[in-house]
């Protein structure tokens, strides 16, 4: 009897061990399914934040957020231009909402204020090859105004001012707060490409359509200043161009881009002691640097622009528009009454036209021929804009192709920007 319990118990210890490694086993494989679970669920968690297409998503499906921005912007700049009406009331309002956050990624917003006096260019800035000659940007409106289908622009509390079209009529600059923006020739596209801290003024093109000049201040031995620069529309080649504890400002390029004449003020010792502000129209020479001063006054100079044939150059003067002839500095006065801004040139030289009249409700603009000694022509047309000390400046005349309007640009009282047009006799007639 006692060999057979023993073999009793021998049997019994072993169906013990078998459960026992049946029973760690399944732990085990319980274990396995759990993790195998958790590792899978943190994959999927992880495609979403970074956009990247799960198992079951294809890759077309599902871009990287950080392309957003372009898609955006290429498609806006593809679609066609309403020249008569803001945009559709049906358009869904979250666009706009989102726009701040499109414009953040495709700018690269700084991470902090900017400081010191060096211009700020985002290492982020996407330019697209610019599209075909603006129609509105050569005078071809289908009516006395038109509205340019800024995006983003529009979305800033500052004022939009400065706009200025390339020769070629492909871009136009402009400055919105302390910021100059980009945009294709017919408004679309618009994007920042370069800020600083104590504010850029009056960008320009060169004739060739490949930079701009613009002013930029300063802080020198504690004193407020400026100085010219040019840049790159994508924000690279920055250069400066004058130094010193000088205003300089309103820069505008020779037709032949060797030289960039601008506005300077500046403070003089006389023999006495005493100080005194000087105002100049300088010409500065690219290639080697050296200023020559074509006009001088102890009124305030501004806004310079240069003759066609590169002869003479225009300037604003305590109302008047006046003329410095480059080879004998002679000067003249050719018109008077003017409110502000750059006189127009005519592409052909012989004529050159300026704001006389800003106003609430009211533009008006006086056209002189240099062929002719009789007095100028004015026009006024009736314009939906705000004050002169709303929209920040004067705005610039800009020729059409035919010579038979004057255009210049404009915000209304509702933040829309437009494009309006004078009609006016043919220069040279």
């Amino acid at each position: 009897m006692a060999v057979e319990r023993s073999d009793r118990g021998g049997a019994d210890g072993t169906r013990k061990r078998w459960w026992l490694i049946a029973a760690v086993v399944g732990a085990l494989l319980v274990a396995a399914v759990a993790v195998s679970s958790q590792l899978g669920s943190n994959q999927v968690a992880d495609g979403a934040e970074s956009g990247e297409p799960g198992p079951e998503t294809s890759a077309d499906a599902v871009a990287p957020e950080e392309d957003a921005a372009p898609v955006t912007t290429a498609a806006a700049a593809e679609a066609p231009v309403d020249s008569e009406a803001p945009a559709s009331a049906d358009e869904p309002t979250e666009a706009v909402d989102d726009s701040g956050t499109e414009l953040s990624e495709a700018f690269g917003e700084p991470e902090h204020p900017v400081s010191g006096v060096e211009p700020y260019v985002p290492s982020r800035v996407r330019l697209d090859e610019p599209g075909p000659p603006a129609a509105v940007c050569r005078g071809v409106l289908p009516a006395q105004r038109v509205q340019l289908p800024l995006r983003f622009a529009t979305t800033k509390p500052e004022a939009l001012d400065h706009l200025s079209w390339s020769p070629d009529c492909r871009r136009m600059v402009f400055r919105v707060g302390s910021t100059l923006w980009v945009a294709d020739g017919d408004g679309s596209s618009d994007l920042p490409f370069l800020t600083a801290q104590y504010g850029l003024n009056a960008p320009v093109w060169s004739p060739d359509s490949q930079w701009i000049a613009f002013s930029q201040g300063a802080i020198v031995d504690g004193e407020r200043a400026s100085h010219i620069f040019m840049i790159l529309p994508n924000g690279l080649g920055l250069a400066q161009i004058t130094h010193g504890a000088v205003l300089d400002q309103d820069p505008t390029w020779s037709p032949d881009e060797s030289r960039i004449a601008f506005a300077r003020r500046l403070q003089v010792s006389e023999a006495d002691g005493s100080i005194r502000f000087e105002h100049r129209i300088v010409v500065v020479d690219l290639l080697d640097g050296a200023e020559q001063v074509v006009s001088a006054s102890a009124e305030s100079l501004s806004a310079p622009s240069w003759s066609p044939d590169g002869q003479a150059i225009a300037y604003w003067i305590d109302g008047d528009l006046s003329m410095v002839r480059l080879d004998d500095l002679s000067q003249s006065v050719l018109l008077d009454g003017v409110v502000g801004g750059r006189g127009s040139w005519s592409a052909d030289g012989t004529a050159i036209a300026a704001m006389t009249e800003w106003s609430v409700g009211q533009a008006a603009v006086a056209v002189r021929s240099l062929q002719s000694p009789s007095a100028a022509e004015e026009y006024t047309i009736a314009v939906d804009g705000p004050a002169p000390a709303a929209s920040g400046s004067t705005p610039t005349l800009r020729w059409s192709e035919t010579g038979e309007h004057l255009l210049f640009h404009t915000t209304d009282s509702r933040g829309g920007h437009w494009i309006y047009r004078f009609a006016v006799r043919p220069a040279g007639e």
